[in-house]
């Protein structure tokens, strides 16, 4: 589309758009998290939690970022009914995805998923278990910004831990932990430049 200039010439319709097309915004790139909330990795024991995470995610699509995600996080200590359930460290490695609800909404989905391990130990390690597995987690969440982003993430870790013996044999018996925190993100990503058609409809007859 066209439009008459002051001086009967034609110039690009919207110039200004085109201006604006000159760099594409990859919204790929690395990122950093931190969030905090509880966590349940014994029975009915509620531990307060927080968490480190940073990786890096692709754009794969108009509304998907598809990535990596390393993390690391803690239980803290907590006494109840007589028993010291201790610190428990873990960390985790794995896929990130990012799903926005349409090109332009702020509101994402975020799934994650991987291996994890952790340290747990009850009574000052009296009892130990040193265990790992899979993780599998589910998110919601809301851009603030091009470069910042808080959600709330529900996240189910299952594994395997030594059970007991029985005749000679060793059982295994699959067990879960849980978590759920709130947190921030900050996201790290340029503009990537983008080559915009040139000729005649895109330069003012003035200046040919």
């Amino acid at each position: 589309d066209v439009a008459t200039g002051q001086e009967g010439g034609t110039v690009a319709a919207q110039p200004q758009a085109d201006a604006a097309r000159a760099y594409e915004e990859d919204r790929g790139g690395a990122f950093i998290g931190v969030s905090a909330g509880k966590g349940w990795i014994f029975d009915d024991v509620d531990q307060s939690a927080r968490q480190l995470t940073a990786g890096y995610r692709w754009q794969a699509g108009q509304v998907s970022l598809l990535g990596v995600e390393v993390s690391a996080g803690k239980l803290s200590a907590k006494t109840q009914d007589d028993w010291r359930y201790d610190p428990v460290d873990f960390a985790g490695i794995g896929f990130s995805g990012r799903f926005n609800f349409g090109r332009h909404s702020p509101v994402f989905a975020l799934v994650r998923a991987g291996y994890w391990a952790a340290d747990a130990s009850v009574n000052d390690g009296a009892q130990r278990a040193d265990v790992d597995g899979g993780y599998v987690g589910l998110g919601l969440g809301a851009d603030i910004g091009r470069h910042f982003s808080l959600s709330l993430t529900y996240t189910n870790y299952v594994y395997f831990n030594e059970l007991y013996w029985q005749d000679g044999d060793l059982y295994y018996d699959a067990n879960r932990a849980d978590t759920l925190l709130f947190g921030g993100e900050v996201r790290f990503r340029r503009p990537v430049p983008r080559r915009i058609p040139t000729g005649p409809a895109c330069t003012p007859a003035s200046l040919r």
